[in-house]
This record gives structure tokens, sequence and C-alpha cells, in this order.
């Protein structure tokens, strides 16, 4: 898988986050399993190749410092490319735990975005160093680097609209809370899956003028798709295999809760039903202002 499949699927999640942190169940622990191994799986890949540059370094051969830069240029690519899917996972993981009161989602998606910012921290070293690096391999990394921070902010933006406290996880935090604010105000509109499908075709584009066209760690990436795949779970897609929308999801949510008040009212003994007693307890409070 390219690294640019990878942009294609944060921007899908990040387009359907909302209904993730509105579905009625966390993610399963089998998909928290998987992806933390395929992300250690990948990361291990990348520190090999980081271990490389420190001892061609170390021997002062700029030939063999020119041939690490040139064998390794896509596997520097992906490490900055795909830490959008990173951040749009990380942020989901700690939106669905704090809305559910649990910590089985977050601690290995944010270990899994600290181990990803080492790496790209390390790519950065390299860059600065320049030893081997010629100038236009620099441009095109640094050109990269900007374009992934930027589109990172508008993925986090969007779920940020429905979660102020996600915007930790943008690189700008005002211009990820500019983004969130664009998405508020575009999430009521008709045209809100035109944007996304907008947005989406014109990030994919965005990446393929920067990456290489051939894939350097294609099975790792596939690993990392598959399992992010497995967090989205059934309940997210209809009966044809189809996403759903966001209101379906609202609509859905209303109605257990107007199936769960209806089972409520109709058990042997109602008294018993916490629905009824925090009605009660609502009404009371209203009719107490009348009868004093």
């Amino acid at each position: 898988m390219h690294v640019v499949q990878l942009t294609e699927l944060a921007s899908v999640l990040a387009y359907h986050g909302p209904a993730m942190l509105l579905q009625r169940s966390p993610i399963s622990p089998e998909a928290i399993a998987q992806y933390w191994s395929a992300s250690r799986n990948r990361l291990d890949l990348w520190h090999q190749v980081m271990a490389r540059f420190n001892r061609v370094k170390a021997t002062g051969d700029f030939y063999r410092m020119r041939c690490w830069w040139t064998d390794h240029m896509g596997v520097l690519e992906e490490i900055l490319a795909s830490e959008v899917l990173t951040r749009v996972v990380a942020a989901i993981g700690d939106g669905i735990d704090r809305r559910h009161g649990t910590d089985e989602c977050s601690p290995i998606t944010q270990a899994i975005h600290l181990s990803h910012l080492e790496a790209r921290n390390r790519v950065q070293w390299a860059i600065l160093d320049r030893r081997g690096c010629s100038v236009s391999d620099a441009v095109r990394l640094n050109r990269l680097r900007r374009v992934t921070e930027r589109w990172i902010d508008v993925l986090i933006g969007s779920l940020a609209a429905y979660d102020s406290e996600l915007t930790r996880f943008g690189m700008d935090l005002t211009r990820t809370q500019s983004h969130a604010t664009a998405a508020r105000e575009c999430s009521t509109t008709p045209s809100h899956e035109t944007v996304a499908w907008l947005t989406r075709a014109a990030m994919t584009e965005g990446f393929q003028k920067h990456v290489a066209k051939q894939a350097s760690l294609p099975a790792a990436n596939q690993g990392v798709a598959d399992s992010v795949m497995m967090m989205m779970r059934a309940d997210l897609f209809d009966s044809i295999g189809t996403l759903k929308s966001l209101w379906m999801h609202r609509i859905e949510s209303k109605v257990d809760q107007t199936d769960q008040m209806i089972a409520e009212f109709l058990r042997p003994d109602v008294n018993e039903s916490t629905t009824v007693n925090a009605y009660e307890q609502l009404h009371a409070t209203a009719l107490a202002q009348w009868f004093r």
C-alpha cells in the first residue's frame, strides 16, 4: 500500500470520526492489539533505516552517505506523510475513551503517536545534518513536511468541531481551531459531504506531488491500514456495506434512547426504572415551583 492511500484513509476516518465518537460501544480490543502490532512492526523498520544512517555517518564516507539518501528517500517520505493517519487515530482514540470513561484505546494510540514523533524528529535531524543530502532532496522533504502539517490541522480541525479538546493533536493550534470553526459551520449545510469529498481529492493530489510513485514499505503500510479498518466497527456500515452518515448515527442514537425509555416504562415494577426516577425527579422540581 502506498502512503498516499494512508492519507486517504486518514481523511475517511476524520470524516466518520464523529460517528465513531457517537457509537454505542468502544473499539474492540482485537483491533487495538492489531494496530499496536502493525504500527510497532513499521516503527522497527523505520528505526533500522535510521540506524543505518548513524552507522554510515560514523564512517565519514560521503559516497556511502549519498547512497543512503538515494536508497531510503522513499522511507523518509513515508515517515513524514503517514503522520496524518497516526494523529487522526490518536485523536479518535482519545475522544472515544473520554466519552466512554475508559482507558482502553488512548494509551495505545498515544504511544504509537509519540513513537511516530520520535521517528519524524530523527528524519528532521538528518535533514539538518545535510551530510550526503542534496539541496533538492532537503527542499523536497521540507515541502512534504509543511504539506503534512497543514493537512493534519485540516483533518484534526474537522474532528475538533465535535470535540474541542482534540485540537491538541493538531500541529498549529490557531490553524486547527480555525479549521474546527469552519467545519462546525459547514456541518449543518447540505454541502457538507461535497466539501469532505473535495477536501479528500485536494489532499490526495497534494501528497502525490511530493512523494515517490513507488511505495517503499507497502506490506508494513498495508498492515497498519488493515488494523485501522478493524477499528471501524460493523455498526458504522449499512446493510450494503456503505459507511453511514453522521445524521444516521444521531438518529439511531435517539432511537436507542427512546427504545430504552419505553422498555423501562413497560417493566413490571415501573418504580425501579432509572429513566422513570429521573423523569419524576425532573418534574418534581418543576412542580415544586408552582406548589410551594
